[in-house]
């Protein structure tokens, strides 16, 4: 075989283990704990432990719709708002989305509170954005 034909082959190989690898997976379920049949109360601390676990996993679903920051890039419907240090969350707008106060303008550096609904490329697609003062 041909040198160049085997170090293409394993640079195709090499990249597609590494998009394979940075890509989203479903989030896992939380484990829940059990405890034996004969405990007191059982009944009640089992129904406490599911209350709390529907807590987390509806925290879990708001944090994958909603970013509050700090605007690092605006244009026309793109924008990016920076989470954190060295997060950043890619924010699209569409034609209906509502900006409070009515008529501001997200700029960057702006403090803003997004709300939407994620994408599968993890985009969020802003409903509403709510400019922080």
């Amino acid at each position: 075989m041909r040198p160049s034909l085997i170090a293409t082959s394993a640079l195709v190989l090499a990249l597609g283990a590494t998009s394979l690898a940075g890509a989203q997976s479903a989030p896992t379920p939380i484990p829940v704990p059990t405890l034996p049949p004969n405990t007191p109360n059982a009944g009640i601390i089992q129904t406490i432990i599911g209350v709390g676990q529907q807590i987390l996993e509806r925290q879990a679903i708001n944090a994958r719709n909603n970013a509050r920051g700090t605007v690092s890039y605006f244009k026309r419907f793109d924008m990016q708002v920076q989470c954190g240090t060295n997060c950043y969350r890619n924010v699209r707008l569409h034609q209906g989305t509502v900006i409070n106060p009515r008529g501001g303008t997200p700029g960057v550096g702006a403090s803003v509170d997004v709300n939407g609904y994620t994408d599968p490329d993890g985009t969020l697609e802003a409903n509403t954005i709510t400019i922080l003062q």
